[in-house]
């Protein structure tokens, strides 16, 4: 979404958003891969399992929204666009599961944090009708919940394959051109939110594990 300044008078954005010069909206779809490592402890009794574990993953998440308007409504030629991405991002989990067998199968979710990095800008032709620019970087805290399954493949080794839908909450990028126009900004709000699979590879202390997980 997008805020608009209504004061001073002539320095809205709201006839450019109208006319179609400025999006009110700048959607990008997260896309790419990550990597890191992870410590935990459980907790067995009988069938049943609880554990809590930490990780932590560099990451190279992205997206980029682009949008072209050809001049209309009074309004000159501009090509807005939106980038986000995700340098980095861990959790901080508990997990509650059934075994069977040497498979475990569990429920997991708690805090999740991040480093993102977002711009925007609203560029119009020529120049001299509107530069527009913003960026932002801030590290983030939200929530994080999925399910996963966990196979004991050999004494003290296990797999694991995990579903994580982790949401970092929202921020704030104001694009503005202290050029042509030092009064006029606008501020898009981003939510950093990510659908994650993976796989992963754990050595459990402790004793082999045998006959069950």
């Amino acid at each position: 979404m997008i805020a608009f300044t209504t004061a001073p008078a002539g320095a809205s954005f709201g006839p450019a958003v109208a006319a179609g010069g400025t999006p009110s909206f700048l959607g990008a779809k997260h896309e790419g891969g990550f990597g890191g490592g992870q410590i935990g402890y459980n907790w067995q009794k009988s069938y049943w399992l609880l554990g809590l574990e930490a990780d932590i993953q560099g990451a190279s998440i992205g997206g980029t929204s682009t949008i072209g308007f050809p001049g209309g409504g009074g309004i000159v030629p501009s090509v807005s666009t939106g980038r986000d991405h995700v340098d980095w991002f861990g959790t901080v989990r508990g997990r509650a599961g059934v075994t069977y067998n040497s498979f475990l199968f569990y429920g997991t979710g708690g805090l999740a944090y991040g480093g993102v990095r977002s711009s925007v800008t609203n560029i119009f032709t020529p120049g001299t009708a509107g530069t527009f620019a913003g960026s932002a970087s801030n590290t983030l805290a939200g929530w994080v919940a999925g399910a996963g399954v966990e196979w004991g493949f050999a004494p003290n080794w296990t797999v694991k394959g995990e579903y994580l839908h982790i949401d970092l909450g929202h921020s704030n990028v104001t694009m503005a051109d202290p050029v042509n126009f030092p009064i006029s900004f606008a501020t898009y709000r981003f939510h950093h939110e990510l659908d994650t699979v993976r796989v992963g590879v754990n050595y459990r202390f402790g004793g082999p594990i045998v006959a069950r997980y």
